[in-house]
């Protein structure tokens, strides 16, 4: 029988979804026979909600026209060509288009969302959120008991809210790799460029933790949306408090409003805010921090005339955290 068999078939793909650890080794098997042997797959569409390609991909149905979500009685494994057919049946001569993006965002099995602790299944991992983050973690808490690198990779793996992967190129850094000498070749010239300016290593896992070292890390965590936006919420609320008390205003209330530049499920929301009396609508627009007022003594644009950024008589965008503790500490100075 073709090994293939075992990972493009329509047997061997509705058996994976009986639970969502089968399902993850079957599509890791599939990106394996994709990108290690070059093996060209069969297309697949599963579950309406994901897409399997030639190459060992798997790719998630996005946008308004998802199809689990508008036809019923759809199977849960069906090759790409019968999908099609039956999407042209089922569409009576209209056109219906389908956007998907590569990374389908199925959390691996052995992990729960962080917020509820509910786990995952087949049933609904497609209702994820997935952020990313690189975090600098301190190690000193491992010293005392000889840990190696390779341990606390162990360790990490064990988390049960998020995935924890060292950065192979750059894993640990400390102050005592820093070397500030000149790079040479191999024929003794100079390169414009320290040896290590900044303390980075990339050890292997017998590397034995040293008083001082630091990891980086990148993490992933897997939300349903319901549970993404509580974070989110939570998150922001705490993120602007904390601005407006850096800013000197005493009495600060917040209450949740939808972003209004983009009110889709992913941006963060905006708040309507109180400080000291002043109002203001604020929160994140893309990359700048969206500042609102209709306070009759507040006119942005000759508040802040020199700043050569998007402002008018009501508002302006704060170009990150600093510049809007900047913008919100004159306010509090000019309206008393």
């Amino acid at each position: 029988m073709d090994s293939s068999y075992q990972y493009d078939s329509y047997e061997a793909i509705y058996e994976s979804l009986k639970s969502l650890a089968t399902f993850n080794a079957l599509l890791e098997a599939r990106h394996r026979a994709g990108y290690e042997r070059h093996e060209r797959l069969k297309e697949w569409v599963i579950l309406g909600r994901f897409s399997l390609d030639t190459c060992g991909n798997t790719l998630k149905f996005t946008g308004e026209n998802i199809p689990a979500e508008m036809l019923n009685h759809l199977h849960a494994v069906m090759t790409q060509d019968d999908f099609n057919s039956y999407i042209k049946l089922r569409s009576e001569g209209q056109d219906i288009w389908f956007s998907s993006s590569i990374g389908s965002g199925i959390p691996p099995a052995h992990i729960v969302c962080p917020e509820c602790k509910e786990p995952w299944a087949v049933s609904n991992c497609h209702d994820v959120v997935v952020e990313h983050e690189s975090r600098v973690v301190k190690l000193d808490g491992y010293c005392s008991v000889a840990a190696t690198l390779g341990m606390i990779k162990e360790l990490w793996l064990k988390n049960g809210e998020a995935i924890w992967r060292v950065q192979p190129d750059c894993s640990i850094r400390n102050d005592r790799y820093i070397d500030h000498s000149i790079r040479k070749d191999e024929l003794g010239q100079k390169y414009q460029m320290q040896k290590n300016e900044n303390g980075w290593i990339a050890p292997d896992d017998n590397y034995r933790i040293q008083s001082g070292d630091e990891a980086m890390v990148n993490i992933w965590t897997y939300r349903h949306h319901r549970c993404h936006r509580i974070n989110q919420l939570t998150r922001e609320q705490e993120y602007f408090e904390k601005i407006f008390a850096e800013a000197g205003y005493k009495k600060v209330k917040l209450a949740y409003t939808p972003n209004q530049y983009c009110p889709c499920d992913s941006c963060a929301p905006w708040f309507k805010v109180v400080a000291d009396g002043i109002s203001f609508t604020i929160g994140w627009r893309k990359r700048v921090i969206n500042i609102e007022s209709t306070n009759s003594r507040i006119d942005f644009t000759k508040l802040f005339q020199s700043e050569d950024v998007t402002k008018s008589t009501h508002g302006i965008h704060a170009w990150g955290r600093e510049k809007c503790i900047e913008y919100l500490t004159t306010i509090r100075k000019i309206v008393k």
